[in-house]
């Protein structure tokens, strides 16, 4: 799991990823270009990458989120 975050300013993910304790890369991109290379409409945005980095799913409702990755696991 990563996360991007498309604040304009470091300060405001550092003190989100402390706050919530957040032990997963963070990625602070502010010129958008992941949100550009992966057409992203907006936020949140949760993509699901195989082992061999292929998106296997995108936008998974959160209740399902966990058993697609449980199956993507077993794979």
């Amino acid at each position: 799991m990563i996360g991007i975050s498309l604040d304009e300013e470091l300060k405001p993910l550092q003190e989100m990823v402390a706050s919530l304790g957040m032990t997963w890369p963070q990625i602070h991109d502010a010129d958008e270009s992941l949100v550009k290379l992966f057409n992203v409409k907006g936020t949140p945005t949760y993509y699901l990458i195989d082992r061999e980095g292929k998106i296997s799913a995108k936008d998974i409702p959160m209740k399902k989120l966990a058993s697609a990755i449980d199956d993507l696991l077993k794979k």
